[in-house]
């Protein structure tokens, strides 16, 4: 009964992760929220998450783990290249991420401040259309293992996987924004923006089935704690190489700075009172 339990809340937990993106396709439509200076505060938020949940939380809990396991001089060891390989490997597919978009001519589209409608060119609204589109499938496709990596680690432990669930959540919000607001300039339709918004991150509960049907029952203490390095460096290389130079390239580098410190103090406070 406590296993069924653990699965229901792990999918629960995968699944609020996955439409807060819809929620960022909602908060798109408040007049300040489009605004560099809240999506600024948004990704340092979210940077200072993965980050405390990163080191002070998967990193720390894994080294106990598998020092237990196997010895501390061991475990530091594995957890010290695990975590350098994770970081490497994700440089890689990122840099043949944007390799690709460069090659097929994916260009991003920049944050509309003014909210006020706008006469624009059949071809720059298709423009701003496709980019919209193109976006959202890029997110449905790294929302997936989002949805793995939330499903594996609450199935091991409930509190530290929601933990994961906000901080993945407060960080597809802004993934949310950068889907839903070039739809909604290039076709005025708030429906439409919202729905293809919100099924970009519909991609995280599939990732969880992956997970449960392939992975869960094979899973041990130490392959565990080995998935949650793992994790960690890809959180950590997100939040250090993406949010935040994405956040200070705006300009508004104290709205990063304190959203950070926010997003640090949420989960640490958050998983003190939890524990």
């Amino acid at each position: 009964m406590e296993s069924d339990n653990q699965v229901f809340f792990a999918f629960l937990f995968t699944t609020i992760a996955g439409i807060s993106t819809g929620i960022g396709g909602l908060v798109s439509f408040i007049k300040y929220a489009r605004k560099e200076k809240f999506l600024a505060f948004s990704l340092g938020l979210s940077a200072g998450a993965m980050l405390y949940i990163s080191f002070v939380e998967l990193i720390l809990k894994s080294i106990n783990n598998l020092s237990e396991q196997l010895g501390s001089e061991t475990a530091y060891s594995r957890v010290a290249i695990l975590f350098i390989g994770g970081l490497l490997a994700s440089a890689i597919i990122a840099r043949g991420m944007d390799f690709l978009m460069d090659k097929f001519g994916i260009l991003k589209v920049p944050m509309v401040e003014n909210t006020e409608d706008v006469q624009r060119s059949p071809k720059k609204t298709k423009k701003l259309y496709k980019a919209g589109l193109v976006t959202a499938v890029a997110l449905a496709i790294h929302n997936l293992p989002e949805g793995l990596i939330t499903f594996l680690t609450s199935m091991q432990d409930l509190q530290l996987g929601l933990g994961i669930t906000i901080a993945i959540a407060i960080h597809n919000i802004p993934e949310g924004l950068a889907v839903a607001m070039p739809i909604y300039h290039a076709t005025q339709n708030k429906t439409k923006a919202f729905l293809i918004s919100l099924l970009s991150g519909l991609s995280e509960p599939f990732g969880a089935l992956i997970a449960y049907f392939l992975f869960f029952k094979y899973l041990d203490q130490e392959l565990l704690a080995t998935v949650n390095v793992l994790v960690a460096s890809i959180m950590v290389y997100v939040a250090s190489f993406e949010l935040i130079p994405s956040a200070y390239e705006m300009g508004y580098k104290t709205h990063t700075k304190w959203g950070m410190i926010a997003g640090i103090g949420i989960m640490g406070i958050s998983l003190v009172l939890l524990s």
